[in-house]
């Protein structure tokens, strides 16, 4: 009698439709710019694509300590019981190469059978952030410059985003095995409908493709979106606003009061376009390509004295009194000065925004009384901080939490008395967290807000860096 479908132990090469399943899983190694190979149960590679690693694995298997080390973390990912290997949380285990690289598993799990395991790596976790220990001791088998060279080409990603990823995809796995399996137990057990079965499996196979195109389409029309507001919007509102300015001057002749008020609504509407147009471009190249930061010795009195410059004309239309206290005991550190006053003036543009008029803003600077909750390889001189206080509307507590969120506004509805995009805190959260610090809030709905930024003195190293 011949095996039921039902008893058959299931192969992972036979369910999955693998020219769609490779092609999911390039989508998936173009998109995050980290290898990814998929085996069965019995070791059987399904897909192997790897990313800016064929150059450094080479350079390791010309010795032959880094050939049998490199042997051994190969032979741990492919075959090695997960269960042997070291885990946090979930179903994600760990292998760590000699390298200072890091492989990610997570099983194939259907229906309580193992099916195979999904490894995306190597990476080069930031935690890390140089070679491992163990390839270190093999200097003289190595020229350490060239594997650093060569391991840098590597994705460096935090391991927390990697999971994300991990299990984003997994999901998807489960999704495709689910489904194939399915289809293989109607077509065997009810011949009857095979044709049916195709044609929903095809269906699915084309709205699968289909996504994936207008996935490809979509982002081909956002940068040509970018670069049309680059050019098309930001160049002719520059022009805009400065012919603006020259008519105000009277370049162009005497002008009325009344004249002068519309030219002065002009100026004022268009500098606030201007604004969120330029806040949007820098949150897409935060999104596309990370915060790049190039770390200089800045003077945080100079830092702090232009920002309010650039939000005193706003201030002196409500009557706000800006006032500023800089310790002597810290007045020069190493960050990426243009961003540090990007951020200052962004919270100083929210405390005018939302203080009533006659009120007071007031910038604290000097050493921080705390180190970020998650420091990493930074702070090697300690912290300080800047904090922006107001006593204007405040937040609600139970809003607290979100407004670091990107587009997240208090009031969202069509008749809010207060405007923006919900763009600023969440550029001053990337720029200050890729400095290795973090950003705090402490309001008080109807007595005002504070808003504190804690970065390293100077950080383990410095130049351009790109989290």
């Amino acid at each position: 009698m011949a095996e039921s479908i039902l008893q058959k132990q299931l192969v992972l090469g036979e369910l999955l439709d693998l020219p769609s399943f490779t092609n999911v899983c390039k989508t998936f190694v173009d998109l995050y710019k980290i290898g990814l190979k998929v085996f069965d149960q019995q070791g059987t590679k399904v897909v192997d694509m790897k990313v800016a690693s064929g150059d450094f694995c080479a350079y390791m298997f010309e010795g032959p300590n880094g050939r049998r080390l490199c042997t051994e973390t190969v032979t741990h990912i492919k075959v090695r019981p997960l269960d042997n290997l070291p885990r946090e949380d979930g179903n994600i285990a760990v292998r760590n190469c000699f390298s200072g690289l890091r492989y990610l598993m997570i099983p194939i799990l259907y229906e309580g059978d193992l099916l195979g395991r999904i490894i995306f790596g190597p990476f080069l976790p930031d935690e890390i952030g140089d070679l491992g220990d163990d390839l270190k001791a093999l200097e003289g088998e190595f020229d350490l410059r060239k594997a650093k060279e060569l391991i840098d080409r590597i994705r460096r990603a935090p391991e927390t985003t990697v999971r994300r990823i991990m299990e984003h995809f997994a999901r998807i796995v489960d999704v495709l095995v689910f489904t194939s399996h399915r289809a293989m137990i109607s077509s065997q057990l009810h011949i009857e409908s095979v044709t049916e079965s195709y044609r929903e499996v095809h269906e699915k196979n084309k709205k699968l493709t289909d996504a994936m195109e207008r996935l490809q389409e979509l982002s081909r029309l956002k940068s040509n979106f970018l670069a049309t507001v680059s050019h098309e919007l930001r160049t002719p509102l520059t022009s805009v606003i400065g012919y603006s300015e020259m008519l105000l001057a009277g370049l162009a002749g005497d002008l009325n009061d009344e004249q002068k008020d519309y030219l002065k609504t002009i100026l004022e509407k268009g500098e606030s376009l201007l604004r969120l147009i330029s806040s949007i471009l820098d949150l897409s190249r935060i999104e596309a390509r990370g915060v790049q930061l190039v770390r200089k010795l800045v003077s945080l009195d100079d830092v702090v004295q232009s920002a309010l410059e650039s939000v005193l004309p706003q201030s002196l239309k409500k009557n706000l009194t800006l006032t500023s206290n800089l310790s002597p005991a810290v007045q020069t550190v190493t960050v990426d000065g243009d961003k540090l006053r990007q951020c200052v003036v962004n919270l100083l543009s929210n405390s005018v925004k939302f203080t009533p008029a006659g009120g007071v803003i007031r910038v604290d600077v000097g050493p921080a009384d705390h180190a970020p909750e998650a420091a990493g390889p930074f702070g090697s001189s300690g912290y300080f901080q800047i904090a922006v206080t107001d006593n204007g509307i405040g937040i609600a507590e139970d809003l607290q939490p979100k407004v670091f969120e990107t587009f997240f506004q208090a009031d969202s509805s069509a008749s809010r008395e207060y405007g923006g995009a919900g763009l600023g805190l969440s550029i001053v959260k990337s720029y200050v967290e890729a400095h290795g610090g973090e950003v705090t809030v402490k309001s008080e709905a109807g007595k005002g807000s504070t808003f504190t930024l804690v970065l390293p003195i100077e950080p383990a190293g410095t130049g351009i860096a790109l989290v």
